[in-house]
């Protein structure tokens, strides 16, 4: 009997030895302990970061962070308690902290992308802050894995001189500063301003001088220029005093629609019952927010409009001087010449400038492409004034048509001379033209890197590709323009060039090709390396100049939301 009970208490207390091990081993350790309480520190480090972060980019006062944090916290999310040992951790200096450190982690890391980039390219673009004080906001282009990449890089405070000298002075000190060399620097993109763009004393002009790096190239930006091209063909020489001054006609056009504007967008009343009418007459709303936001080319064809400024020049109730205001309003919107030449410009903007300019808003738009659709739309607008009767735009050729028996929708109008009212528009698209092929002149270096590089202009002559000479003289004019590129061998390209068409061919041949517009040269060169391991190290040169090309900062936009 005592056996039996020894062996029971043997046998339960090996099972309790069992069962303290098993709960030993699922115990933490110290170390283990140490490490969670360790990462939930840092996760609320983090979410403090990242609430400062939040209100910086929502443009809000660092001094509100203490108030989100309180918000935060109802929600759930862990956070540094406000107060340890007598440090307060979220106040507006706390933020400006975090933000700061953040800041500098990202420029770090930043410089080391940069140094390794085999070629970089700068988009600078001045400003002008509340203070009236003058600075520089400038990006920079670089490659990651052959993927071409824009990143903010710094803000330059040019202590009130705005100067090229200057310029220079301040963004070379940034640089050294940073210990970076900017001798693989080959694009500078910029507006058109000489402080940038003079052939002697602007900014690219000293930079090359003073780094000794002629393969420096501007890159005027595109958006801007384009701006400008639409500015200057308002514009003409006066005879007597030799100066600029804005065409008549356009002058008469743009205070017509400011008169629209001031009318209704300063009258709550006013537009209540242009709103009604737009209902009654079943049209699209037209709203006046800022005068920069009014869609002015939806004041074409608006009956709506015409009728509420009929009624507010006959409504008894209102003032003497009110219905003066709208029956002057009424018949400079009723009036041919003005109604003739807004549908003339919304012709030529949503035939013409409209498809260039919503091009434009793209940030990885190639040379190829943009001087493709202005020369399109070139031709376009060309043919409109071609033949001795101009052919108009379909908006303008309609009105022309439907106000032949002196009738606008309901309204009775009076024609104005229309072989002037031609003329005039004639001109315009003759600067137009003009001014497109001064701010668009075709730049050889970057027809030549299209011919070779661009995946675009590739995949529509593929058939040329195969041939023997396809891109020699394009080759040799880019080996001349950049034979004193650090590490470039320029014979040593050629060979490569000629080696890697075949290659290039097979791969433009396949289907999947066409859909890689973006990452062409990533998945080509991808390809390559599966292959041949050696494939970047035997095409280095080669490959050089893809980079240059990739890096290309056709459209400065990125830096102008900056």
């Amino acid at each position: 009997m005592a056996k039996k009970i020894f062996g029971v208490l043997e046998v339960h207390r090996h099972a309790e030895e069992t069962e303290l091990k098993i709960s030993a081993r699922t115990q933490p350790t110290w170390i283990e302990t140490r490490a969670k309480q360790i990462s939930k520190q840092e996760q609320a480090v983090q979410n403090l970061i990242l609430a400062s972060i939040h209100i910086c980019r929502q443009y809000q006062s660092l001094n509100s962070l203490e108030q989100l944090c309180v918000l935060l916290e109802k929600l759930g999310v862990q956070l540094l308690p406000s107060q340890i040992s007598g440090v307060n951790y979220r106040n507006n200096d706390v933020a400006l902290s975090f933000l700061q450190h953040v800041a500098y982690y990202l420029h770090e890391e930043l410089i080391e992308k940069i140094k390794s980039s085999p070629a970089i390219g700068w988009m600078m673009d001045e400003s002008t802050s509340r203070t009236v004080e003058k600075s520089c906001i400038v990006y920079v282009r670089y490659l990651e894995n052959y993927h071409p990449k824009t990143a903010y890089y710094t803000l330059l405070d040019m202590e009130g001189d705005g100067t090229a000298a200057n310029i220079v002075e301040t963004i070379s000190s940034v640089w050294r500063k940073d210990d970076l060399d900017p001798v693989n620097s080959c694009w500078f993109a910029c507006d058109n301003a000489s402080t940038f763009t003079g052939i002697n004393e602007g900014v690219v002009a000293k930079l090359r001088r003073h780094f000794q790096i002629d393969w420096l190239e501007t890159n005027t930006c595109a958006a801007h220029s384009f701006c400008l091209v639409g500015n200057r063909a308002s514009w003409t020489i006066d005879l007597k005093s030799g100066k600029p001054v804005i065409i008549a006609a356009v002058s008469k056009l743009e205070t017509t629609i400011g008169k629209i504007y001031n009318y209704f967008g300063r009258s709550s009343t006013r537009q209540q019952m242009l709103k009604e009418w737009q209902n009654f007459l079943d049209m699209p709303e037209l709203k006046f927010k800022r005068i920069y936001d009014i869609r002015w080319s939806s004041i074409r064809g608006n009956q709506a409009l015409l009728a509420a400024l009929q009624q507010n020049a006959s409504d008894p109730v209102s003032s003497n001087g009110d219905r003066g205001s709208a029956k002057e309003l009424f018949q400079y919107v009723l009036n041919d010449e003005f109604l003739f030449l807004l549908h003339f410009h919304y012709d030529l903007h949503e035939c013409a400038l409209g498809p260039i300019t919503k091009l434009m808003q793209f940030d990885k738009l190639s040379y190829y492409s943009l001087m493709k659709e202005i020369k399109e739309k070139k031709n376009l607008i060309s043919q409109w004034i071609s033949k001795s009767t101009p052919t108009w735009g379909p908006a303008l050729a309609d009105y022309i048509k439907t106000t032949e028996k002196r009738k606008y929708g309901a309204f009775k109008i009076d024609l104005s001379d229309r072989q002037e009212l031609a003329k005039e528009c004639s001109a315009h698209i003759e600067r137009l033209l003009i001014e497109l092929d001064k701010r668009f002149a075709p730049s050889r270096l970057l027809e030549s890197m299209t011919i070779l590089f661009d995946p675009i202009y590739l995949i529509e002559h593929k058939k040329d590709v195969d041939s023997p000479d396809y891109g020699r003289p394009e080759l040799d004019f880019i080996r001349n323009k950049y034979k004193d590129f650090p590490g470039l061998d320029t014979d040593a390209v050629r060979s490569e060039w000629e080696t890697l068409k075949p290659s290039l061919c097979e791969f433009l041949d396949s289907p999947s090709s066409i859909d890689l517009k973006e990452t062409f040269w990533q998945q080509f060169l991808l390809l390559k390396q599966a292959i041949n391991s050696r494939f970047l190290e035997e095409n280095k040169n080669l490959l050089a100049l893809l980079s240059i090309y990739l890096i290309v900062p056709t459209n400065s936009v990125e830096c102008e939301r900056g």
